[in-house]
Protein backbone atom coordinates (compact mmCIF):
# COMPACT_ATOMS: atom_id res chain seq x y z
CA UNK A 1 0.00 0.00 0.00
CA UNK A 2 1.13 3.00 -1.05
CA UNK A 3 0.97 6.26 1.13
CA UNK A 4 0.76 10.06 0.46
CA UNK A 5 2.58 12.12 2.24
CA UNK A 6 -0.93 13.87 3.69
CA UNK A 7 -1.82 10.32 4.76
CA UNK A 8 1.50 9.70 6.17
CA UNK A 9 1.00 12.63 8.74
CA UNK A 10 -2.68 12.44 9.72
CA UNK A 11 -1.83 8.58 10.73
CA UNK A 12 1.28 9.77 12.66
CA UNK A 13 -0.55 12.79 14.19
CA UNK A 14 -3.57 10.20 15.36
CA UNK A 15 -1.11 8.08 16.71
CA UNK A 16 0.58 11.01 18.82
CA UNK A 17 -3.33 11.93 20.01
CA UNK A 18 -3.81 8.29 21.09
CA UNK A 19 -1.12 8.26 23.34
CA UNK A 20 -1.95 11.84 25.03
CA UNK A 21 -5.51 9.49 26.11
CA UNK A 22 -3.59 6.53 27.35
CA UNK A 23 -3.92 5.57 30.92
CA UNK A 24 -1.28 6.22 33.57
CA UNK A 25 1.32 3.77 34.97
CA UNK A 26 0.11 2.38 37.33
CA UNK A 27 3.77 2.74 39.60
CA UNK A 28 3.21 4.95 42.49
CA UNK A 29 5.69 8.04 43.61
CA UNK A 30 7.35 8.71 46.55
CA UNK A 31 6.15 12.24 47.51
CA UNK A 32 8.23 14.22 49.32
CA UNK A 33 6.98 16.18 52.16
CA UNK A 34 7.45 20.62 51.52
CA UNK A 35 10.17 21.86 53.91
CA UNK A 36 8.88 23.68 56.95
CA UNK A 37 8.66 28.15 57.22
CA UNK A 38 11.80 27.64 59.50
CA UNK A 39 13.97 25.61 57.21
CA UNK A 40 13.80 27.88 54.25
CA UNK A 41 16.40 30.57 54.72
CA UNK A 42 15.74 33.68 52.80
CA UNK A 43 17.63 36.98 51.85
CA UNK A 44 16.62 40.68 50.33
CA UNK A 45 18.21 42.52 48.32
CA UNK A 46 17.79 46.72 49.08
CA UNK A 47 18.75 48.76 45.81
CA UNK A 48 19.53 52.60 46.20
CA UNK A 49 17.44 54.91 44.27
CA UNK A 50 17.01 54.40 40.25
CA UNK A 51 18.18 57.50 39.00
CA UNK A 52 16.95 56.71 34.92
CA UNK A 53 18.08 58.66 31.77
CA UNK A 54 15.71 58.77 29.29
CA UNK A 55 17.86 61.31 26.58
CA UNK A 56 21.01 61.92 26.67
CA UNK A 57 22.12 64.53 28.62
CA UNK A 58 22.93 64.80 32.78
CA UNK A 59 21.64 61.93 34.96
CA UNK A 60 18.93 64.51 37.20
CA UNK A 61 15.42 64.56 37.37
CA UNK A 62 12.68 66.31 38.19
CA UNK A 63 9.75 67.08 40.20
CA UNK A 64 7.60 70.43 41.86
CA UNK A 65 5.15 71.29 44.00
CA UNK A 66 3.39 74.99 43.46
CA UNK A 67 1.81 77.79 45.65
CA UNK A 68 -1.40 77.04 43.42
CA UNK A 69 -2.59 79.55 40.78
CA UNK A 70 -2.07 83.13 41.32
CA UNK A 71 -3.69 86.34 40.61
CA UNK A 72 -2.25 88.40 38.34
CA UNK A 73 0.12 90.86 39.97
CA UNK A 74 0.22 87.88 42.94
CA UNK A 75 3.30 86.64 43.97
CA UNK A 76 3.99 82.72 43.98
CA UNK A 77 6.35 79.94 44.62
CA UNK A 78 7.66 76.56 42.85
CA UNK A 79 9.89 74.12 45.06
CA UNK A 80 11.44 71.83 42.37
CA UNK A 81 12.95 68.99 43.78
CA UNK A 82 15.95 67.73 41.80
CA UNK A 83 17.75 63.96 41.94
CA UNK A 84 20.73 64.01 40.34
CA UNK A 85 23.25 60.68 39.83
CA UNK A 86 26.38 61.74 40.49
CA UNK A 87 28.73 61.20 43.51
CA UNK A 88 30.96 64.89 43.40
CA UNK A 89 30.76 68.01 41.44
CA UNK A 90 28.79 71.15 41.27
CA UNK A 91 25.04 71.12 40.32
CA UNK A 92 24.47 75.02 37.96
CA UNK A 93 20.33 75.75 38.34
CA UNK A 94 19.10 78.69 36.65
CA UNK A 95 15.05 79.42 36.30
CA UNK A 96 13.61 81.69 33.68
CA UNK A 97 10.44 82.28 32.10
CA UNK A 98 7.96 83.52 29.38
CA UNK A 99 6.48 86.88 29.16
CA UNK A 100 3.86 85.89 31.74
CA UNK A 101 5.89 85.54 34.67
CA UNK A 102 8.46 86.93 36.26
CA UNK A 103 11.36 85.16 38.19
CA UNK A 104 12.81 87.42 40.84
CA UNK A 105 15.21 86.93 43.94
CA UNK A 106 17.91 85.11 44.78
CA UNK A 107 16.68 82.13 44.39
CA UNK A 108 16.28 82.46 40.28
CA UNK A 109 19.93 80.51 40.26
CA UNK A 110 21.46 78.33 42.94
CA UNK A 111 24.68 76.04 42.74
CA UNK A 112 24.88 72.93 44.77
CA UNK A 113 27.49 70.57 45.19
CA UNK A 114 26.63 66.83 44.72
CA UNK A 115 28.80 65.55 46.92
CA UNK A 116 26.06 66.42 49.49
CA UNK A 117 23.59 63.79 48.95
CA UNK A 118 21.32 62.92 45.64
CA UNK A 119 18.48 65.42 46.38
CA UNK A 120 18.22 68.96 46.39
CA UNK A 121 15.26 71.02 47.06
CA UNK A 122 15.24 74.56 45.43
CA UNK A 123 12.83 77.18 45.69
CA UNK A 124 11.82 79.87 42.93
CA UNK A 125 9.65 82.92 43.55
CA UNK A 126 7.70 84.54 40.73
CA UNK A 127 5.40 86.88 40.08
CA UNK A 128 2.47 86.50 37.24
CA UNK A 129 1.80 88.87 34.84
CA UNK A 130 -0.83 87.92 32.53
CA UNK A 131 -3.95 85.96 32.62
CA UNK A 132 -3.29 82.30 31.05
CA UNK A 133 -1.14 78.82 31.74
CA UNK A 134 2.71 79.88 31.42
CA UNK A 135 5.56 77.76 31.90
CA UNK A 136 8.56 77.92 34.69
CA UNK A 137 11.76 76.91 32.66
CA UNK A 138 14.43 75.57 34.45
CA UNK A 139 17.94 74.35 33.13
CA UNK A 140 20.11 72.22 35.10
CA UNK A 141 23.66 71.48 34.47
CA UNK A 142 25.99 68.61 36.07
CA UNK A 143 29.45 69.67 36.44
CA UNK A 144 31.58 66.09 37.52
CA UNK A 145 34.69 67.63 36.83
CA UNK A 146 35.78 71.08 35.84
CA UNK A 147 35.89 69.53 31.93
CA UNK A 148 32.75 68.19 31.54
CA UNK A 149 29.23 69.61 31.95
CA UNK A 150 25.62 67.68 30.97
CA UNK A 151 22.08 69.62 30.89
CA UNK A 152 18.67 68.56 31.51
CA UNK A 153 15.61 70.79 31.36
CA UNK A 154 12.46 70.63 32.76
CA UNK A 155 9.63 72.99 32.72
CA UNK A 156 6.05 73.82 35.67
CA UNK A 157 2.46 74.70 34.87
CA UNK A 158 2.12 77.76 36.34
CA UNK A 159 -1.59 78.80 36.30
CA UNK A 160 -2.22 82.96 36.84
CA UNK A 161 -5.07 84.95 37.44
CA UNK A 162 -8.36 83.90 34.79
CA UNK A 163 -6.82 81.27 33.21
CA UNK A 164 -8.99 79.32 31.77
CA UNK A 165 -10.55 82.46 29.70
CA UNK A 166 -7.06 82.78 28.48
CA UNK A 167 -6.67 79.15 27.12
CA UNK A 168 -10.03 79.10 25.42
CA UNK A 169 -9.28 82.18 24.07
CA UNK A 170 -6.09 81.05 22.47
CA UNK A 171 -8.08 77.80 21.14
CA UNK A 172 -10.33 80.03 19.76
CA UNK A 173 -8.05 82.15 17.85
CA UNK A 174 -6.76 79.40 16.08
CA UNK A 175 -7.95 78.51 12.81
CA UNK A 176 -9.73 75.23 12.74
CA UNK A 177 -10.88 73.48 9.94
CA UNK A 178 -13.40 70.15 10.11
CA UNK A 179 -11.18 67.03 8.30
CA UNK A 180 -12.85 64.37 6.13
CA UNK A 181 -12.97 62.08 9.34
CA UNK A 182 -15.28 64.67 11.26
CA UNK A 183 -11.93 65.67 13.23
CA UNK A 184 -11.04 69.62 13.87
CA UNK A 185 -7.41 70.21 12.60
CA UNK A 186 -5.34 74.03 12.70
CA UNK A 187 -4.42 73.57 8.95
CA UNK A 188 -1.31 75.86 8.39
CA UNK A 189 -0.19 77.24 4.99
CA UNK A 190 2.97 76.96 3.86
CA UNK A 191 5.00 77.79 0.70
CA UNK A 192 7.66 74.93 -0.57
CA UNK A 193 10.40 76.13 -2.88
CA UNK A 194 12.24 72.74 -4.93
CA UNK A 195 15.63 73.35 -6.25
Amino acid sequence: MKMTPRAFFLTGLAIALAGCGAPASNETVAETPAPSAAAIKTSSVTLGPAVSTVKPGASVSFSHETSGPVSVDGNGYVIFTINEGYPVGTLDLMASSNEGLDVFGPGATQTVSMADGTTHTWRVDFTGLTDGVHYLRVRATAKPSAETGLSRGYAARIEVGDWKTAEDARKAAKPMEMQADGEMAVVLSADETIE
